[in-house]
């Protein structure tokens, strides 16, 4: 966890109202890969809250929850299949990242719907928003996770109980 939130520290950029891109949630993939998705997905939560401690942006109690702990929760279903193979290892990275995003973007247009009539409206912008910082990540991360199936197959195995 001490890696995860050094590295989400080091931003590549980083959006005005929350989101960035950064290699913070790298680490819990990995996790996940390791040790499954129950590992993956307890520690994932353990770092959205100790990105609080780093970066706090907080509006909504419900935006709260969507946004840290259950957002990176999500990326411990990466954890739900081995990568013992490049492409395993990258598409079960982007899933767990779409989920993430879908967390996201509900934290988003939640706070700001006034009535039935701006759902839509709310969850277009909030889409918008979130893919500017998600979609880049996501690259990012089902790259990096290919990269260390094919070249680092160690690190990522699943480790017995």
């Amino acid at each position: 966890m001490a890696t995860a939130l050094a590295l989400a520290n080091f931003k590549l950029f980083q959006l005005p109202s929350g989101g960035s891109v950064s290699l913070g949630g790298l680490p819990v993939l990995v996790l996940a890969a390791r040790h499954g998705v129950f590992t993956g997905l307890v520690s994932g939560s353990l770092f959205g809250i100790l990105l609080l401690t780093s970066r706090p942006f907080i509006v909504h109690p419900l935006q709260f929850l969507l946004d840290y702990p259950l957002a990176c929760a999500s990326l411990g279903l990466a954890g739900l299949v081995a990568w013992d193979k490049p492409l395993k290892a990258a598409t079960a990275t982007t899933v767990a990242n779409i989920v993430r995003l879908h967390f996201h973007v509900v934290a988003g247009a939640v706070f700001f719907v006034a009535d039935q009539e701006t759902m839509v409206q709310a969850l277009k912008v909030s889409y918008a928003y979130n893919l500017s910082h998600m979609l880049p990540e996501t690259v990012l991360f089902a790259a990096l996770s290919g990269y260390l199936a094919r070249f680092q197959p160690g690190l990522c195995a699943r480790q017995s109980r």
